[in-house]
């Protein structure tokens, strides 16, 4: 049994509701606010009301997006199955076609906003409109034997869709997919200058720059939904802070041996142009200049050096310092979630730090851990850890506090 269906129905207001047609756990926080005395029966009403009308499954929109997606793949699977048999004109045209009958749905049921036209039909045919571009741009290329490559395609997809993907998307899901392809793009302009990039030593340096430069675009305004400033910039710093991640709890301690010295040059490069440029995108934004944001900041700019930081190193103090700087990256990422009241950042960040100290114990005690002592060792560890960061927290807030605060 659904537990917020049993609490619910014991609140006035709230009870008015079915509790399953609410997110979960909200009927239960509504119950304890309004019997905290923050909230009254009206209120608490008023939200249940408005929270399950907008978290209400729109099965008719599921329908209609999974209909879409079947007719173009029973399209693709007609075509495929007569490949050769179907005139080069005839394909072609079709699939001009196709494209031409979706840009005009899109364009009347974007007219049609104004009139309470669902919404989902315009985001449906819009995604499809932009799948079907990439696929006709590789079609063309295939039937008349043109020579290219995928950053080409890429680039000319992009260049087609990205005006009406930035100016009338609203769906996340088309978002991921347009900037999923400007990093293929980038990756794939990348990979063709690759060998010279690498000779002169900035192939790290021009991924930092290609960073760098998505980063930035959160200073530019918004075209028409400020959304998609906030994704790009979101999207750009967790795909930074993952990376950093990654390189310090999987690929420097699976890496036995020191880089040669040429991709450590690179990357050392690399970190200092990367926290230039980072710094310089984040100050973009007059907002981030200031209190937490600006932390976020430094953090983020900081984050190439940490990276490289351990490749420098070799044996028992690469070890040491990647596990520390792992454990104070996402200390620091833990103090600014607290901050900003992100619990799930919060829980995230210490979940990882118990990982990574325990992957310690791990690695130096061997079957220790398998044991009551490695865990009662690996429990204390973590109690200094977080007596540490408390300590340092602490410490920071001090120093952040205005003159008069301080003692």
């Amino acid at each position: 049994m659904d537990p917020t269906a049993a609490t619910a129905p014991d609140v006035p207001g709230v009870g008015e509701i079915d509790a399953g047609s609410l997110p979960s756990g909200l009927a239960v926080r509504l119950a304890d606010w309004q019997a905290a005395g923050l909230i009254g029966a009206d209120t608490a009403s008023r939200i249940a009301a408005f929270e399950a009308a907008r978290h209400r499954p729109r099965l008719p929109a599921a329908l209609a997006i999974l209909g879409f997606f079947a007719v173009a793949l029973g399209i693709i699977a007609i075509v495929a199955a007569n490949w050769d048999a179907i005139p080069i004109a005839l394909r072609l045209g079709l699939h001009v076609a196709l494209n031409l009958a979706l840009g005009v749905a899109a364009w009347v049921w974007y007219r049609g906003q104004g009139e309470g036209m669902p919404r989902f039909r315009l985001e449906g045919a819009l995604l499809l409109l932009s799948l079907s571009t990439l696929a006709l741009i590789a079609h063309i290329g295939q039937s008349f034997q043109l020579q290219g490559d995928l950053s080409g395609l890429l680039g000319f997809w992009l260049l087609l869709v990205t005006p009406f993907t930035i100016l009338v998307v609203r769906a996340p899901l088309h978002r991921w997919l347009w900037l999923l392809g400007l990093g293929c793009w980038l990756g794939s302009v990348l990979s063709d200058h690759w060998l010279s990039l690498h000779e002169w030593r900035l192939s790290g340096s021009a991924i930092m720059l290609c960073f760098a430069a998505l980063y930035a675009l959160r200073a530019l305004p918004p075209p028409v939904d400020p959304g998609w400033t906030r994704h790009v910039g979101r999207a750009s710093a967790g795909t930074l802070v993952a990376t950093t991640s990654f390189v310090l709890l999987v690929l420097r301690p699976l890496l036995q041996e020191t880089p040669p010295p040429e991709a450590v040059t690179d990357a050392s490069i690399a970190a200092g142009i990367g926290f230039v440029a980072i710094a310089a995108a984040h100050a973009l934004v007059p907002a981030d200049r200031v209190g937490l944001r600006r932390g976020v900041g430094l953090l983020l700019a900081l984050s190439p050096g940490l990276a490289v930081l351990p490749f420098m190193l070799e044996g028992t103090a690469a070890a040491i310092i990647t596990g520390i700087l792992f454990c104070l990256y996402w200390i620091a990422i833990a103090k600014m979630a607290l901050v900003a009241h992100r619990p799930g950042l919060f829980k995230l960040a210490v979940a990882l730090i118990a990982l990574r100290v325990f992957v310690v114990y791990l690695d130096a005690t061997g079957g220790l851990l398998a044991t009551g002592f490695g865990l009662i060792i690996g429990g204390l560890v973590l109690l200094g850890l977080a007596l540490g960061a408390r300590r340092v927290m602490e410490w920071g807030d001090r120093l952040a506090a205005p003159a008069e605060e301080k003692p």
